[in-house]
């Protein structure tokens, strides 16, 4: 079977859009909490005494803030975050090109969002 450099490019875009990652970057490596069944999101710092567990991101190629906030909540629950403070956001746009074979070049627009976030527990 003969695939087409333009098959190939298709298949790959096609199989990398709407590819969301999550990621956490523990305070302490070395503590470890249940996950969370619910999750408050504070745009400022909550009042309550609370202690920083680590940093939460999501981030993916021509996928929306929406979604990518629903996988950063979710990513927060399972690490045991009782609440989230929002922090950056930011979405870049770019183009790929790609020589075709027998000339020309196949242009495909692209944008990546990420959004990050401090995670949180509270006093017991």
């Amino acid at each position: 079977m003969k695939i087409t450099i333009r098959t190939f490019l298709l298949v790959f875009f096609l199989t990398c859009y709407g590819c969301a990652t999550t990621t956490f970057l523990p305070t302490d490596e070395s503590a470890t909490y249940a996950p969370t069944e619910s999750l408050k999101v504070y745009w400022e710092k909550p009042q309550e005494p609370y202690t920083i567990i680590g940093k939460v991101a999501a981030e993916g190629d021509d996928i929306d803030e929406e979604t990518l906030f629903k996988e950063l909540k979710q990513k927060a629950k399972s690490v045991g975050a009782h609440a989230i403070i929002m922090g950056d956001t930011s979405k870049q746009r770019s183009v790929i090109g790609t020589p075709m074979y027998g000339g020309g070049t196949l242009i495909v627009p692209t944008s990546s969002n990420r959004i990050d976030a401090i995670a949180i527990r509270f006093a017991d």
